[in-house]
């Protein structure tokens, strides 16, 4: 429902101000990508195989929009916690690529 209603305000508004716009040429490309995960795959050199790098690249990418997605629905005091755990994952994170840095 929202995006029918945003569709139809920026339509209104780019057809008053005389800008050609459409929701469908905007969204195409990523429907093409939705729906041919295969063609997407950077690393892949085949295109009628899929390797199981793609696959877990397209995981990967599923499980963080959901889980971004489940995290903002927590209550505050849930989310301020897992905030904090994804902070010092991410801090621990960056020291490991900084101290290898420093090794080499």
């Amino acid at each position: 429902v929202l995006v029918g209603r945003s569709t139809i305000l920026i339509k209104g508004l780019s057809s008053r101000l005389g800008i050609p716009w459409s929701l469908s040429r905007e969204w195409a490309p990523i429907a093409r990508k939705v729906l041919n995960p295969a063609a997407v795959a950077a690393g892949s050199k085949d295109k009628g195989k899929v390797s199981f790098k793609d696959v877990t690249t397209i995981l990967k990418t599923w499980s963080k929009g959901k889980l971004s997605r489940v995290v903002t629905r927590l209550p505050p005091p849930l989310r301020t916690r897992v905030a904090g755990i994804a902070l010092r994952l991410q801090t621990r994170r960056e020291d490991k690529a900084n101290k290898k840095v420093n090794d080499l």
